[in-house]
């Protein structure tokens, strides 16, 4: 930073050069601070609130069949099962059905990684 003298003429233009930056400098630290308290928490889901989420919006026996399979990802304390939703969208993620053309491009992969293998 260079060192420049200021006259008395000067200070309002000196003034308000500063509080232009310290008003960008509180703009920045303000959008620092609403970024770290906007990071989403993980939501809990209790039965109703799960039936309600998910799309095919199951009946609450279904759900306790699921989780006495152990077919989906649940928390359990006591007698309360609870959900996380970051659990159950990463679920309902994994069982996506895979079309004929992906099943097909991943079979003449592995095929093709056979034949190399072999010859």
């Amino acid at each position: 930073m260079t060192e420049k003298n200021i006259t008395f003429e000067d200070l309002p233009k000196a003034m308000t050069w500063m509080m232009d930056k310290l008003n960008e400098l509180t703009s920045k630290v303000d959008n620092i601070n609403n970024q770290s308290v906007q990071q989403p928490t993980d939501q809990w889901l209790n039965l109703k609130e799960l039936c309600e989420y998910l799309p095919n919006h199951p009946a609450e026996q279904t759900v306790y069949g699921w989780t006495s399979c152990h077919q989906i990802p649940f928390h359990k304390r006591g007698k309360r099962i609870m959900f996380l939703k970051s659990e159950i969208d990463a679920w309902l993620h994994d069982g996506k059905i895979k079309s004929q053309k992906e099943l097909e491009a991943e079979a003449a992969q592995f095929l093709k990684s056979k034949r190399n293998h072999i010859f």
